[in-house]
């Protein structure tokens, strides 16, 4: 693991290593001037090694390189024991190996995520003038393989570039003025772009206003089941309709004629239960009036 405020990098990469240390210098001196660090010196110690030395960064260069084995090694031990060896296949490390190590002149004034990211892009600009295998990453034991470490830099891929037909579309479609990006372009990671659309209907006021204070009633959407019917709340239940009819039987009991009549107006025009019970209270008053003789008195007293 890398001291603190020391930055880790490292390539592990195949094929010839002449003037490659002079080329990996000259990237790391072009990435600290981008960054507005100035160069103060840059020294090649030797055919492996180099150092570069900017206002706020040291950064060191080792190059290493190791013959690979031709034999495999638990191979080699199988039959040093006597067992039965079984093929495998060889699996060789790459023959060169890149280390940087950058390390801030002051502690005080370090930054980590701008000391990161210039690792980063001071690794990216490496890669391809090498035969990379592997990358190395704030430590020697975090190894990534190229595509893992390629796989960070997806999301900054440029878009793929419109046709004639699109950029027509751009430019007077509903959309005009978006940047719409194609679906078909299979390395773009951010979200699908919606396909352009027929220009809404225009409507005017007076028809906008219509829809506003339309007087039509809702119609509930049916399911197609033609069996069941719609529901009445106007109509009476069962229960309610018998107790009208049992009011009348009662107003019956009283006055003959009252409860035919009532009868009548329950066909014609449908069981009333509040009608049902306002002459079953006014025939019982009446009927208790001309039985106490009240009516006959207050006849007498007014005379008729």
């Amino acid at each position: 693991m890398s001291p603190k405020h020391s930055y880790h990098g490292g390539l592990q990469f195949n094929g010839e290593t002449e003037g490659s240390i002079e080329r990996f210098s000259s990237i790391v001196a072009a990435t600290l001037e981008d960054y507005g660090h100035l160069v103060e010196r840059k020294n090649e110690l030797s055919a492996t090694e180099a150092s570069i030395v900017s206002s706020q960064y040291l950064v060191r260069l080792t190059l290493d390189t190791q013959v690979a084995e031709t034999v495999d090694r638990f191979e080699r031990l199988d039959r040093a024991v006597g067992l039965k060896t079984a093929h495998r296949p060889i699996v060789t490390l790459p023959q060169n190996r890149l280390t940087i190590t950058i390390t801030p002149v002051s502690a005080l004034l370090d930054d980590s995520e701008i000391s990161e990211l210039m690792l980063v892009v001071i690794l990216y600009r490496m890669v391809d003038i090498c035969a990379t295998q592997r990358v190395e990453w704030l430590s020697s034991n975090t190894v990534l393989t190229i595509e893992q470490f390629m796989s960070a830099f997806d999301t900054l891929a440029p878009s793929k570039p419109r046709n004639r037909k699109q950029i027509f579309e751009a430019v007077s479609g509903p959309f005009a003025g978006l940047n719409i990006i194609d679906e078909d372009y299979p390395e773009e990671p951010q979200k699908k772009a919606l396909k352009p659309a027929a220009r809404p209907i225009q409507l005017s006021d007076e028809q906008l206003l219509n829809i506003a204070f339309r007087t039509e009633p809702f119609e509930q959407p049916t399911d197609g089941d033609e069996d069941t019917p719609p529901l009445d709340h106007d109509q009476p239940s069962d229960i309610l309709r018998l107790t009208t009819w049992g009011l009348t039987g009662a107003v019956a009991s009283v006055s003959v004629p009252i409860a035919a009549s009532l009868a009548a107006v329950n066909l014609i025009k449908g069981e009333d239960f509040r009608l049902n019970t306002q002459v079953l209270a006014y025939s019982v008053a009446i009927s208790a009036l001309s039985t106490s003789g009240a009516i006959a008195g207050v006849a007498n007293a007014l005379g008729i």
